[in-house]
């Protein structure tokens, strides 16, 4: 097929290895996301590109990405029945829908706000332990400190929006209900970093959570650094590093002769709507490689 830049050859994408290095293939951090829920209904696959990507046009890369032969064979998603099957329905894969995700964070500054400014106070004062709270029930999660209260409310309500920042369909910035409406900025809660430890700590459905903040930001910050790469920024001083890798949010896809949205029965990219759904993906251009982390929350009851 033709990309969009008038080439005459789709991208080839070869499957790698699992990773054999970083958060990812370490025992203890694969403990973690066993505790929290996160591993039963989650895939990590990464590819390697042959030929350039255009941040320009992003659209026609992920589109042969996921209609290439290796991600139609090793990419999968979680049906309404709870089984993995191939992330694409029938038919050429048209067009996929995405968002950019904004991606710069290079510390974990990013949290220090969580520690400072919280009113009510999220961490207890000169200690790493979470502050409790009356238990709830919100958005399918029960919520028992003041945490995940943040991460449910700051944005918004319910299961339509997304509550890091780039819901273009949302406009309620939920400061009639949240008491951490004003704690971070949309622009905050839209970084990849911030998503990644939000994911982390509000877990899946038979997550066993954590007593203690670094917890969560210690193995957000491993993650991060796995998914991610980071490069000397010479404009920032000698010091200075950005990052280099460009990330993405698939939401659907659009084949042949259908519209495959969240809304499509049994074909939906996941099982029903949640906020720990997600399907990521990042793309480093230095090594041509391109990672999808893939997590479908499906309640256990």
């Amino acid at each position: 097929m033709a990309d969009d830049d008038g080439g005459e050859e789709p991208n080839s994408f070869v499957k790698l290895p699992d990773p054999s290095a970083g958060a990812f293939a370490d025992p203890a951090f694969r403990a973690q996301l066993q505790k929290w829920d996160l591993a039963r209904n989650s895939r990590m696959c990464r590819f390697r590109y042959t030929r350039p990507f255009h941040r320009r046009s992003p659209g026609a890369f992920l589109r042969d990405l996921f209609d290439s032969d290796a991600g139609r064979a090793h990419l999968r998603r979680v049906n309404a029945e709870g089984e993995w099957v191939a992330i694409l329905p029938e038919g050429k894969c048209e067009e996929v829908r995405h968002r950019i995700v904004p991606c710069a964070a290079t510390s974990m500054t990013h949290f220090d706000r969580l520690y400072e400014a919280a009113k009510p106070p999220i961490v207890r004062e000169g200690t790493q332990l979470l502050m409790k709270r009356v238990d709830e029930v919100m958005d399918g999660f029960t919520v028992t400190d003041r945490l995940r209260e943040f991460l449910l409310t700051a944005n918004g309500d319910g299961n339509d929006y997304d509550p890091y920042g780039i819901d273009d369909d949302d406009d309620d910035d939920g400061s009639g209900e949240s008491n951490y409406a004003e704690l971070m900025t949309t622009e905050q809660r839209g970084e990849f970093l911030f998503r990644v430890f939000a994911h982390l700590a509000l877990g899946g459905s038979m997550c066993q959570y954590e007593e203690r903040m670094d917890a969560y930001t210690e193995a957000a910050k491993r993650a991060y650094k796995s998914l991610v790469v980071a490069r000397r920024d010479r404009a920032s001083g000698e010091d200075g590093v950005a990052v280099a890798s460009d990330v993405y949010r698939v939401d659907g896809f659009i084949a042949a002769g259908r519209d495959d949205d969240d809304t499509a029965g049994g074909d939906s990219l996941f099982p029903g709507r949640s906020v720990q759904n997600f399907c990521y993906v990042v793309v480093d251009p230095r090594k041509r490689h391109a990672t999808v982390w893939y997590h479908a929350y499906r309640p256990y009851w």
